[in-house]
């Protein structure tokens, strides 16, 4: 009788439009952001964008560039899944 409001948002926005896509790289930023919190909940770490399956992040430093691009594979693993399709293949940062 009731549909959850993910599943009538989901219904209704399955085209790839406009505002699909953005809600989609609105969804990859929470994820990616709340990965980092968890991983690094002092540093400060600005998603700047999502194009052509390629996340942009700014930091502050060069040394935690280093350590994310350790845990890079398992970062986009995380957003892919979370997702259920391969929206990043990379990531490049920036700092």
């Amino acid at each position: 009788m009731f549909n959850s409001l993910s599943k009538l948002l989901g219904d209704k926005f399955s085209r790839k439009d406009d505002l699909s896509k953005q809600i989609e790289i609105v969804k990859v930023f929470d994820v990616y952001r709340e990965e980092m919190k968890n991983l690094f909940p002092e540093e400060e770490i600005t998603v700047v964008s999502l194009k052509d399956k390629t996340l942009l992040i700014q930091l502050n430093n060069s040394v935690l560039a280093n350590e994310l691009r350790l845990r890079e594979w398992n970062i986009i693993s995380k957003i892919n899944a979370t997702m259920s399709k391969e929206v990043v293949k990379k990531i490049i940062y920036r700092f």
